[in-house]
């Protein structure tokens, strides 16, 4: 199973059991590498790390690539220097404009990993500023599902501006009640503002690939609002819409 373990909830705790395990295989294995992209301002995992990415450069006694993970050309000279072992890639993907490009560069420079994104209670939260939902820097949600296989699946979706459809802050021009008639209720039934807090995190550990969907950017404003009111629902099961895309790596896990 690409996905071995995920978890949506207390950060702390999983990522001290993924450190636990990869601390074990260097102390098995001198040559075992990490590789931490995007790491510069919050090092958790420092006394493991070998190699840093990140776009800005900075002080650090590990070796460091500098550039922007949107290009490939980052991604190219990190393959040249692998198959790294263990990579780390913590609340980076929902940051930039082309998560794609990384899903599918990660298992061609490590053989297995760690992805650190906000659950997607937070990115349908109001976060003390009323007009939006989640971060307002976010570009992306994500949240892990089992696919008609009964596999473990990574769903990529953007941050579309459907989502104001869900929040109650936005005043409107003309009166709205709680349905529309094209569009159903504008409330989501399985959202917890709870779940929502800053200790929680969509944790992922995968192995050899990283299977993962994401919808037709072009997709209707409705059929937006209905994937984030079905889709997204806790305990779903998912069905893709469209093909699955799952980036297998290059050779360093067959």
């Amino acid at each position: 199973m690409p996905i071995t373990k995920y978890s949506d909830g207390d950060k702390e705790t999983f990522r001290a059991l993924m450190l636990d395990g990869v601390r074990r295989n260097k102390a098995a294995n001198p040559d075992y590498r990490v590789v931490d992209i995007g790491g510069r301002f919050n090092p958790w995992a420092d006394e493991l790390v070998d190699v840093y990415v990140d776009v800005f450069p900075f002080e650090t006694d590990k070796k460091l690539y500098v550039g922007d993970v949107n290009s490939e050309d980052i991604w190219r000279q990190l393959e040249a220097d692998g198959p790294f072992d263990f990579v780390i890639i913590s609340h980076v993907l929902e940051d930039i404009r082309d998560c794609i490009t990384p899903l599918n560069w990660l298992p061609r420079v490590a053989k297995s990993g760690f992805l650190g994104l906000p659950v997607k209670h937070r990115e349908l939260s109001h976060w003390g500023f009323p007009y939006w939902m989640g971060q307002s820097h976010h570009h992306w949600i994500f949240d892990v599902k089992n696919d008609t296989d009964s596999e473990l699946i990574l769903l990529t979706v953007p941050k579309w501006h459907c989502l104001n459809y869900f929040n109650p802050n936005i005043p409107d021009l003309e009166p709205i009640n709680d349905d529309a008639p094209d569009l159903g209720p504008r409330k989501l039934d399985w959202f917890d503002p709870e779940k929502g807090g800053h200790d929680l995190e969509l944790g992922v550990i995968w192995q050899n690939s990283i299977p993962f969907w994401t919808p037709n950017y072009m997709m209707r404003p409705e059929d937006q609002i209905e994937l984030f009111r079905t889709v997204f629902a806790d305990g779903s099961t998912f069905h893709p819409p469209e093909p699955r895309i799952a980036q297998h790596s290059d050779g360093h896990g067959h």
